[in-house]
């Protein structure tokens, strides 16, 4: 048990540092630094469907109408490329002029392409095990919820139910950091965003791992109450 806490303890020491210095910033991709080549193609443009992502062309009253081919949607986490001393996204409006910092982007793939299968097994595949890990998070802790309010704090079931959902917790936030990571990528390989670097952002998961870690903690110290109270017992 002692070994135990001893262990927790640190990874939630580590686990709170990595917070407080922000170890996104630390492990993201590095940062794509931007070069103007004069090369239209990969611009990001406002106009006709790019040829690569058009699937056949139709009549329409007003002309001709590009139809996409089929497509799978994705939300990317972006950080705007470097570009420069004095050089800046932004979008010029008069008084409304403002520079941009954008963070998430939602593009649409062509089925077709490479890799796009793989990430959406990959998707779904995420998508179960999150719910997976829910089911029994929300099931233990019911549990848990039930035995305390009988009473039962200092009970060794109830330390490793706390033990069991801190852990769960834990794995749910590493899946989702995996997820994230191999996700960034892979889209790296399918699409180029021009001006935004596609980047790993772990989001809140940092948060859940300090939180699942905490719950680990507090286990072993109920166990050790639960000890305590014992020898007490004994001592009378």
């Amino acid at each position: 048990m002692k070994n135990k806490l001893k262990i927790y303890s640190v990874l939630l020491a580590v686990a709170f540092l990595a917070e407080l210095l922000d170890i996104n910033s630390l492990l993201e991709h590095k940062t794509v630094i931007y070069e103007d080549t004069g090369k239209e193609e990969k611009a990001l443009t406002i106009g006709p469907l790019p040829k690569e992502c058009t699937a056949r062309t139709i009549k329409a009253v007003d002309g001709m109408l590009a139809l996409m081919k089929p497509y799978r949607p994705f939300e990317v986490n972006v950080k705007s490329c470097r570009f420069g001393r004095e050089k800046y996204l932004g979008y010029n409006a008069g008084e409304k002029s403002c520079v941009m910092h954008i963070k998430k982007a939602e593009v649409m793939i062509p089925t077709e392409r490479e890799y796009v299968p793989t990430l959406k097994y990959i998707q779904i595949i995420n998508i179960i095990l999150q719910g997976v890990f829910a089911l029994f998070i929300i099931v233990i802790g019911w549990n848990l919820i039930v035995s305390v309010y009988k009473g039962e704090v200092f009970v060794a079931n109830v330390a490793r139910q706390v033990e069991l959902v801190g852990g769960l917790i834990c794995g749910m936030s590493l899946v989702n950091i995996t997820y994230g990571y191999i996700s960034s990528i892979i889209l790296k390989k399918l699409i180029d965003l021009s001006y935004l670097n596609i980047s790993w952002d772990y989001g809140n998961n940092g948060i859940y791992l300090i939180l699942g870690l905490t719950l680990m903690v507090t286990s072993q110290i109920i166990l050790r109450g639960k000890e305590l109270q014992d020898e007490q017992e004994l001592t009378i």
